[in-house]
């Protein structure tokens, strides 16, 4: 297996921000576990103490539990995605979708939804994702 290019500090903080800049606008983060330890050269269990540090929830799911072929780390913000979730609670419901936070980020971890789906754009508003919300077919 081949060496993974070196990255500028300005990369690795651009890659490592969809965890570190979850919190109350930005809900939820996940970063595939290969890169964490190969590109940035992190250890997963700091990075998750990190979070955890921060208040945050972090979770890390093997290949078997995400859809992620080397296993991922989410972060997420309990409180704002609770109000999220809160707020979608009827979208959720009717898709049979949980509406805790844990249970959720649990569900889109091994659960791909297209877009055009209902959950869709709910699951971009956790990632606070909003150039796949400004280029949806709903905006």
């Amino acid at each position: 297996m081949s060496k993974p290019p070196k990255m500028s500090e300005d990369e690795r903080q651009s890659l490592l921000g969809s965890l570190t800049n979850v919190g109350p606008t930005k809900p939820v983060g996940y970063l595939p576990l290969r890169t964490i330890t190969m590109f940035l050269r992190l250890d997963v269990d700091a990075v998750a103490a990190e979070a955890t540090a921060r208040g945050l929830a972090a979770v890390r799911f093997d290949p078997a539990a995400c859809r992620i072929s080397s296993g991922a780390l989410y972060v997420y913000d309990r409180v704002a995605l609770a109000a999220l979730l809160q707020f979608h609670a009827k979208t959720l419901s009717d898709s049979e979708v949980p509406t805790d936070p844990h249970a959720f980020v649990a569900h889109i971890a091994i659960v791909f939804y297209e877009r055009g789906h209902p959950l869709w754009r709910i699951i971009a508003m956790a990632f606070a994702d909003h150039f796949l919300l400004l280029h949806s077919p709903e905006s």
